[in-house]
C-alpha cells in the first residue's frame, strides 16, 4: 500500500532495504525480550514453547512471505541464492509453527536478524546521510555500524550455524529422520550463503575504500593549464 504501482529499480531497492532494516530492528528488540522472558529455552530448544516466541516467529514468517513476493514482482536483480534462502527459512518456520516444535531453534535462527540490522543500516546510512549535522557524529556512527556489522556477523551468522549443527548432532535421536535431514541441509545451505555474503561484504568494503582513495585528490597536487595554477577542489 505504501509503494506506488510504478516504481523504478533503484527506488524500489531503497524501499526494500529500508523495510528490511526496520523488520530487523523490531525483530532484534523482540529477540532480546524473548530471551529475558524465557531463558529456560536454552535448556531444551526443541520442546520449548510459549505464546510470545510463537508470535515472534509468526511475525517474521509473515515478513519473509511478503518480502519474497515483493522481490519476485518488483526486483529484476534478485539472485537464485537470495530467493532460495527465503524459501528455506519460510519452509522451516512454517513447519515450526504447524507442529509447535523447534521454536527454540527458530529463535536461534532469527538472531541472524541482529546482524541483518547492521548489514542493512550500512546501505541506509549511505542513501539517507547525513543523519546528523555534525560530520564527526556521522563518521562515528559509520564506524560503529561497520564494527558492529562484522562482530554480529561472526556471532549470529557463523556462530548460530555452528550451534545449530552441534545441537542437531546431539539431539538427532529426538527428531524424525526426514525432519533431521531437511534441517541439517537447510542449516548447511544457510551456512554456505553466509560465507558468500561475508565474502561480498569484505570485497565491497575494500572496493569502496579503494574508490574513495582514488577519488580523493592529493593535497600537494596541482594542475597547470594555460599557465594558470588550479588547485583541485
Amino acid at each position: 500500500m505504501i509503494v506506488p504501482n510504478k516504481i523504478d529499480e533503484i527506488n524500489w531497492l531503497k524501499y526494500n532495504i529500508l523495510l528490511s532494516c526496520i523488520h530487523a530492528g523490531i525483530c532484534s528488540i523482540l529477540l532480546i525480550i524473548c530471551v529475558l522472558r524465557a531463558p529456560e529455552m536454552f535448556k531444551d530448544p526443541l520442546s520449548h514453547a510459549n505464546h510470545f516466541n510463537y508470535a515472534l516467529i509468526s511475525f517474521s514468517t509473515g515478513y519473509f512471505l511478503y518480502d519474497f513476493n515483493n522481490c519476485i514482482q518488483n526486483s529484476k536483480s534478485s539472485t537464485i541464492a537470495f530467493l532460495f534462502h527465503h524459501i528455506v527459512v519460510m519452509a522451516f518456520f512454517i513447519h515450526v509453527l504447524f507442529y509447535t516444535r523447534n521454536i527454540g531453534y527458530a529463535i536461534y535462527g532469527l538472531s541472524i536478524e541482529i546482524n541483518s540490522f547492521f548489514l542493512h543500516a550500512r546501505r541506509v546510512l549511505r542513501w539517507y546521510s547525513p543523519i546528523f549535522k555534525s560530520i564527526y557524529y556521522n563518521n562515528l556512527l559509520k564506524i560503529f555500524i561497520d564494527i558492529s556489522n562484522y562482530i554480529t556477523f561472526i556471532l549470529f551468522r557463523f556462530g548460530i550455524v555452528f550451534v545449530g549443527l552441534r545441537a542437531l548432532h546431539i539431539q538427532r535421536n529426538r527428531l524424525n529422520p526426514i525432519v533431521h535431514i531437511f534441517t541439517v541441509i537447510a542449516t548447511l545451505a544457510i551456512g554456505i550463503l553466509n560465507i558468500v555474503l561475508f565474502y561480498r561484504l569484505v570485497k565491497n568494503q575494500i572496493i569502496r575504500k579503494l574508490k574513495i582513495k582514488q577519488e580523493k585528490p592529493n593535497k600537494d597536487e596541482i594542475l597547470i593549464t594555460d599557465n594558470q595554477i588550479l588547485l583541485p577542489s
